[in-house]
């Protein structure tokens, strides 16, 4: 009778297994590239999470970015982390999975986690807009000046989709914006919002934490109704990711007053 019951749960979960192994296969989540360096999450039928892995400081490190497909195309929420080459796989990755092109490009700051794909992009023809702070930055830091139109023109409307960039004030950077999808109650925090398992505020080489808060305060009465965010680095969430910055950045303010 033991022997029985055995073979019944060995077949049963044999089974379990193949069913579960089928349903991953006919709904992706993810897509990566050969070594996993690029990383494609589904977040909805029309919008993705672009994640790129780097080295950064001996070690690595992840960057998310976005892409958001529109009836005209679609529009990606900063490059690949890395090379001309990784957005470059990148594009072909969106080519060859969501059958359509990149038209359009916005930049949330001049970082190179952020914009250091840009003349990958520019090859292709395709139209990179910042604002004139981070076009002004870009050419600083050496890379080729993106089309600085956001701060007259912020609200974008591509073929069926509005995309918003928002300037809130300074924080991880002097340039840093975020980027609002209305359609979805999703904003793309880039670098200026932590993740919750972040302990920290990360690279401050050019932050002003003492604006930060007041940055992220305003942020947070634009867009009340926010659902998703999606931070730069780490794991994205809801509007906790928020109240996270926030309490990141008075332990960080605490810390500057006590060393």
């Amino acid at each position: 009778m033991f022997s029985l019951l055995l073979i019944l749960l060995v077949v049963m979960t044999s089974v379990n297994d193949q069913t579960n192994a089928q349903s991953k296969k006919l709904s992706p989540a993810q897509i990566t590239n050969h070594d996993k360096s690029i990383v494609l999450t589904k977040l909805n039928d029309k919008v993705w999470a672009h994640t790129s892995y780097n080295e950064w400081n001996g070690i690595t490190s992840d960057h998310n970015g976005l892409v958001v497909s529109t009836s005209k195309g679609l529009v990606l929420i900063d490059t690949a982390w890395g090379d001309d080459q990784k957005t470059e796989e990148l594009e072909k990755m969106l080519k060859k999975h969501l059958k359509k092109k990149v038209v359009l490009a916005l930049i949330t700051h001049a970082h190179d986690d952020s914009i250091s794909g840009i003349r990958a992009l520019l090859k292709q023809g395709i139209d990179v807009r910042s604002t004139l702070l981070t076009a002004k930055l870009a050419k600083e830091y050496g890379y080729p000046s993106p089309n600085p139109t956001l701060d007259a023109d912020p609200v974008i409307k591509v073929g069926d989709t509005v995309i918003e960039a928002f300037y809130s004030g300074e924080g991880h950077s002097q340039d840093n914006i975020t980027v609002w999808l209305p359609e979805y109650s999703l904003l793309f925090g880039g670098c200026f919002i932590k993740s919750l398992n972040a302990t920290d505020l990360g690279n401050l080489s050019d932050a002003n934490v003492e604006q930060w808060d007041d940055s992220v305060k305003r942020l947070s009465e634009k867009y009340p109704d926010v659902k998703t965010v999606i931070p730069g680095h780490g794991s994205w969430g809801d509007k906790r990711l928020l109240f996270h910055t926030l309490d990141l950045i008075k332990q960080q303010k605490v810390f500057m007053v006590t060393d």
